[in-house]
């Protein structure tokens, strides 16, 4: 029986790597993201989704007002699951932005289709009640 190693990969595309350790659904959104200046690689701004990504690189992502930094410790370029993807990087630090506390505080309720008609048969109850 003869034992196949997997070939060890030096470097990877950075939407790639970003797909495969699960930041992004789908490497078009990545693509997207990086060029939009969300990703930063090494501390510079890169436009470029085919930017290299080795082992021991360092991103900051910013993803729905969170600013994470990772140490990418793996390179991958499979989709793998969810446990498997978290031994491709290291979080650092995970920083919340100010203003996500204060849009996540100021969520305005929507009232579904049976509070709509009981607020409006309110209103008309308390409506007929004034006019008497």
């Amino acid at each position: 029986m003869t034992f196949v190693e997997k070939p060890y990969l030096s470097e990877c595309r950075l939407d790639l790597w970003l797909w495969a350790a699960r930041f992004y659904k789908t490497r078009s959104l990545a693509a997207s993201n990086i060029k939009k200046g969300l990703v930063r690689l090494s501390g510079k701004m890169v436009t470029k989704p085919a930017s290299p990504v080795c082992i021991g690189s360092l991103l900051v992502i910013e993803q729905d007002l969170v600013v994470k930094k990772i140490l990418v410790e793996e390179i991958a370029v499979k989709r793998v699951s969810f446990e498997k993807a978290r031994n491709f990087y290291r979080v650092i630090s995970k920083e919340s932005s100010e203003d996500a506390t204060f849009f996540q505080a100021k969520t305005r309720y929507k009232p579904d289709k049976k509070a709509r008609r009981s607020l409006k048969a309110l209103k008309e109850k308390l409506h007929f009640l004034s006019d008497n």
